[in-house]
């Protein structure tokens, strides 16, 4: 038993990863089935966390592209547009130290804001990495004022909180994202990478929840 459940299911994902936005539904559909039977936690990998530099044109079709394949495969809802914000850099870490604060915040996964705040990007164009907008999706719902969340988003223990989750799902070895582990108990085993259907986790799950 693991905190009262026969497991743990953890969600490795990022706020601008649309693979991840395709699956999150999917994800929602677990934590009612298996609500009784699994704790379930999100997991930021930072997918893109490297360069600060505007996008080039070549990039932003690209993107575009890969969102189009996504929303084929996932019928997930995109609006094809990047935000025309002129000071816009593709780069998640802020979004990720977001969802820092709204777990301490609310001293629980905080799924409902990371769905708002990938709901945001991938539908309303936007800008996810700046701080006012962050403010307005995130820190005006935990009743903090902007003061003390743009306080909280530059601070090191959320920094520092932010990064070490990076490292946590970089040492799993992931490959892809997003990326579906499962603990019975003995350590996170990988159940998926890349997009699946709660239909596809669900049938993997029950298998190990029935043998283990």
């Amino acid at each position: 038993m693991i905190d009262g459940h026969e497991g743990h299911l953890y969600f490795m994902t990022d706020p601008i990863c649309s693979w991840c936005w395709g699956t999150l539904p999917h994800i929602f559909q677990l934590r009612e089935v298996y609500a009784e039977r699994l704790s379930f936690s999100l997991k930021c990998a930072g997918l893109q966390v490297g360069s600060r530099k505007p996008l080039s044109e070549a990039h932003r079709q690209q993107l575009i592209e890969l969102w189009q394949e996504v929303a084929e495969t996932t019928g997930q809802r995109f609006a094809f547009e990047l935000p025309t914000d002129a000071d816009f850099v593709y780069h998640s870490e802020l979004a990720c130290r977001a969802i820092q604060i709204a777990r301490r915040e609310l001293s629980e996964e905080p799924w409902q804001i990371f769905h708002q705040l990938q709901h945001a990007f991938y539908v309303d164009c936007e800008n996810v990495g700046a701080a006012e907008t962050l403010y307005r999706l995130v820190g005006s719902d935990l009743n903090l004022s902007a003061t003390d969340f743009e306080a909280q988003l530059h601070s090191d223990a959320i920094i520092h909180a932010t990064r070490d989750e990076f490292t946590w799902c970089e040492e799993r070895g992931i490959q892809a994202l997003p990326t579906v582990f499962l603990d019975l108990g003995k350590g996170p085993k990988l159940v998926t990478g890349g997009f699946a259907t709660a239909d596809m986790l669900m049938q993997e799950i029950q298998a190990r929840l029935t043998t283990h």
